[in-house]
């Protein structure tokens, strides 16, 4: 299980012709590729618990990164086995590697090891002032740079080193006792640090830059203002962010301050073209690193003799704005921040593409189902085994939700193949507002038609309150 970090479907395999991921591609062709996969909810936490649960972010009630609400659901709901945990029993032998549950958020008790997510703050990995002699560092989180290219070897940075690890595991080649290996990949989240020689593939110009940049019309600030949950690091550099209603302006000003709060960026206010094309840059360059440590664990499959009785399975946890609707980030209930890169190969199963709804929590009954497993009663998805063996079958409808101001707004979506429906209710159930998007029509989800078209809001709202 191959997992990586804020990547959007921005690879060669989805057609970006810009991005250089020849690994990644080669996986897609050897499996399923799920064009319109979506992950449940646009934040790595509460994305990977319900992955790993196989239960829906309502379910769960963990909508940020407090771990008293984990602890909380864990004591409450004992009953939801995670899946590394059904697979040890069983009869898996299970590892975690990097970034697979949320920072601090593994149960040791769930693997069959310990699991190794690298040093401690391995996020603000960054190279040292002389790379070529020393090791990474890791950063004071307001001194950390938004973006390294040091030239260095792969292994310099923790992906390379554990890419490394795990290779060295294959190498052992055929087993008695079958595996579950986890393989969780930081970047290309922030901040963007690669070894040099991933940007040198690159050399990006104007057209890389959304011509996307404005928000949704006929809404207000919260669906699409994505830096509510960092209040407290604008104060902390000197930018406060106004904490009420905020005005278009304001919002689009403060947009993105996740990004925004790394060095070489400005805490508000328009982002300089030339400082666009070199972020797109960066981050061009860590998928391409990314890419390029995959592909090692792939070739060592193959060298192994695994392979070929091996599922391989790629997923992130949610997109990734690049500067759309403004935004730079996650954290939003639209398209550009919920669809994520999926692609399952496996033993027995034709290679192609779908166009089939799929979300992330679908993904444990689908393991189970491919690896003979019986399922936990627990599970909320519904497997994509029937899309695996026919692309051409329907999946159901994606939910997904995402929560504003520690609960001051709540909106949950349904994405059908044509629509997008959202409801923003307040803490006391009170409708706020209603989203609608025509995708056929309106891919960047530009305006709001739900005053248009209000019988398809109705009935996407009553499906997606019969669903709850």
């Amino acid at each position: 299980m191959l997992a990586v970090d804020d990547l959007r479907p921005m690879l060669g395999c989805y057609g970006d012709d810009r991005v250089q991921t020849p690994h990644i591609d080669a996986l897609a062709e050897s499996g399923m590729l799920f064009e319109r996969a979506y992950c449940n909810y646009a934040k790595c936490g509460p994305s990977r618990l319900s992955l790993m649960t196989g239960l829906r972010p309502d379910s769960i009630q963990v909508y940020g990164h407090r771990d008293s609400e984990v602890e909380a659901f864990r004591n409450g709901s004992p009953d939801a086995v995670p899946i590394s945990r059904w697979f040890r029993d069983a009869g898996y032998h299970v590892r975690s590697f990097g970034k697979i549950d949320h920072d601090g958020w593994a149960v040791a008790e769930d693997w069959s090891e310990p699991p190794s997510p690298g040093r401690e703050g391995e996020m603000l990995e960054i190279a040292a002032e002389n790379a070529a002699d020393d090791s990474s560092r890791i950063a004071e989180r307001t001194a950390c740079p938004v973006m390294q290219s040091p030239d260095v070897e792969d292994e310099y940075l923790f992906a390379g080193r554990m890419a490394q690890e795990v290779t060295d595991l294959l190498k052992e080649g055929n087993r008695e006792t079958p595996f579950f290996f986890a393989v969780g990949f930081r970047r290309p989240h922030l901040p963007f640090v690669a070894p040099k020689r991933y940007f040198d593939l690159y050399e990006p110009d104007e057209s890389w830059i959304t011509r996307q940049t404005e928000p949704p019309s006929g809404v207000p600030f919260f669906p699409w203002f994505n830096s509510d949950g960092y209040l407290g690091m604008s104060k902390k550099v000197g930018e406060p962010m106004p904490e009420k209603k905020l005005t278009r302006e304001e919002a689009i000003a403060f947009n993105g301050f996740e990004m925004r709060s790394y060095l070489g960026v400005p805490y508000r206010g328009e982002i300089a073209k030339e400082t666009q094309i070199d972020l797109l840059h960066a981050y061009a360059a860590c998928v391409s690193y990314v890419d390029g440590q995959i592909g090692k664990i792939l070739e060592q499959l193959d060298s192994s003799g695994l392979r070929e009785n091996t599922i391989v399975l790629l997923w992130s946890d949610h997109g990734w704005h690049l500067g759309e609707m403004s935004a730079w980030g996650k954290m939003t209930n639209y398209e550009i921040a919920t669809r994520v890169p999926l692609i399952v190969s496996a033993p027995g199963m034709e290679a192609g593409r779908t166009e089939s709804l799929a979300e992330l929590v679908d993904l444990y009954p689908t393991l189970c189902d491919l690896a003979g497993v019986e399922k936990p009663g627990h599970l909320e998805g519904e497997s994509l085994l029937p899309i695996l063996k026919d692309p051409s079958v329907s999946g159901s409808p994606v939910r997904h939700e995402y929560v504003r101001y520690n609960g001051r707004y709540h909106g949950k979506a349904i994405r059908t193949q044509q629509y997008r429906y959202v409801r923003w209710r307040n803490r006391k159930g009170e409708l706020e507002l209603e989203e609608l998007y025509d995708l056929d029509a309106d891919p960047n989800e530009s305006g709001n038609v739900v005053s248009q078209f209000p019988a398809v809001a109705k009935r996407l709202a009553k499906q997606l309150e019969d669903d709850e």
